[in-house]
């Protein structure tokens, strides 16, 4: 009789565990990295938001500065963090900001050239979580 409780028990255990780790993957964010710069970024977010960024010349020299707007989510978040890369992937550095900034101006890029910017909002202080906007944003220097 033991050993049918004890099997009992044991399929039970079974069960609820299948269960739980088919509910923590069912959960885990499956966020489309397909074309991205920064795969890595969108393939560890938390979800997604649109925060409709447009990239501008910046209005004042140096010709090697650009000038970044967004709209902040509507989740609570700590602060951003921009990724600033080139079109081949090479990251360049990453720029974080308060939370409630909604611009960035980053400087000492090179003139006439493109690049791709990936804009977070951190969840936390640490940014272990994070929600990346739903795409990248290209920009490009003006001549010197």
């Amino acid at each position: 009789m033991s050993k049918i409780v004890s099997m009992k028990h044991f399929i039970w255990l079974a069960v609820v565990l299948i269960g739980l780790a088919g509910y923590a993957w069912w959960s885990t964010s499956q966020i489309d990295s397909n074309g991205k710069i920064h795969v890595d970024l969108y393939e560890g977010a938390s979800g997604t938001w649109n925060p409709h960024l447009q990239v501008f010349p910046f209005e004042r020299s140096p010709s090697t500065t650009l000038t970044l707007r967004w709209q902040a989510p509507e989740e609570t978040y700590n602060h951003f963090v921009v990724s600033i890369s080139k079109t081949d992937g090479t990251l360049l550095r990453k720029e974080s900001g308060e939370h409630d900034r909604v611009s960035l101006d980053p400087d000492g890029l090179d003139p006439q050239t493109e690049y791709v910017f990936a804009l977070q909002a951190c969840l936390d202080p640490r940014c272990e979580s994070w929600l990346i906007a739903q795409n990248e944003y290209r920009g490009t220097t003006t001549q010197e």
